[in-house]
């Protein structure tokens, strides 16, 4: 019986880039922003309604797009079978760390007998940078496929403990969790720091600092030098509109 072999990518980006030519298997796409919003649920689908709500609400996408698009790729990682080969191809910022560590808890029932691997950017631990797979082209991600990292199932456990402290808040969790020690992940500790410290309004912090140094309100502007600040937290347009409408207000 052959091994199932699945890719799971971190947004649609990826997938435009995705050397599908070159490798095989079945492709998931984790179409979500988990960093933002509230991310409760008891089971799978009370998470999946908490999302589409905030979604709609905050982003005015119809619920059942949620459900069409979104909900349904997570459901196609919770039926991945026992023996199979999982690829997570997800970076190393808090945005898709966050999604990566969801993606990861939908897998528990069969963690202990799936092969599972990451595929990241090399990345400096000294000086991050955080752009990540928007750096390579198909080729080079072809190349980086043959450098996958594989995940034992103690560090599928650190993944799936990470998501439930982040979706709980339990700070204190997270807290200690940021001090084990990950070959794949060395820079693990740096980003969960970033989400400890979202709790005294770092990257709001930073903004004003910039609109300051700046002297300016051009999004644009602002949006380049954050990034180039605080890339850890791998914000997207959308979340720094956010931040700053919350300053503004």
């Amino acid at each position: 019986m052959s091994i199932k072999t699945f890719h799971v990518l971190n947004g649609d980006a990826l997938l435009d880039k995705f050397p599908a030519d070159i490798l095989t298997g079945e492709i998931i796409i984790a179409r979500e922003c988990l960093i933002d919003g509230p991310v409760a649920g008891d089971t799978f689908e009370d998470f999946c309604q908490t999302r589409a709500d905030f979604i709609q609400e905050t982003y005015h996408e119809e619920t059942d797009v949620y459900f069409n698009d979104v909900a349904s790729e997570f459901a196609r990682i919770k039926a991945i079978p026992a023996g199979s080969e999982v690829n997570f191809w997800f970076e190393d910022d808090l945005f898709c760390q966050i999604n990566f560590w969801f993606c990861v808890s939908l897998l528990k029932p069969v963690s202990d007998s799936i092969q599972a691997y990451i595929i990241k950017p090399d990345i400096n631990e000294k000086e991050p940078d955080w752009r990540g797979f928007g750096m390579m082209d198909h080729h080079l991600l072809a190349e980086a496929y043959q450098h996958k990292l594989p995940l034992s199932p103690t560090d599928l456990d650190l993944f799936n403990d990470l998501w439930t402290a982040y979706q709980n808040n339990d700070s204190k969790a997270l807290a200690t969790l940021s001090t084990v020690k990950s070959e794949k992940f060395p820079l693990l500790g740096m980003v969960v720091q970033a989400q400890l410290d979202r709790s005294n309004n770092r990257p709001q912090r930073v903004l004003k600092d910039i609109m300051k140094e700046k002297q300016t309100a051009d999004f644009n502007i602002i949006f380049r030098e954050f990034s180039k600040q605080e890339g850890i937290y791998g914000f997207g347009d959308w979340q720094v509109e956010k931040l700053l409408e919350e300053i503004n207000s």
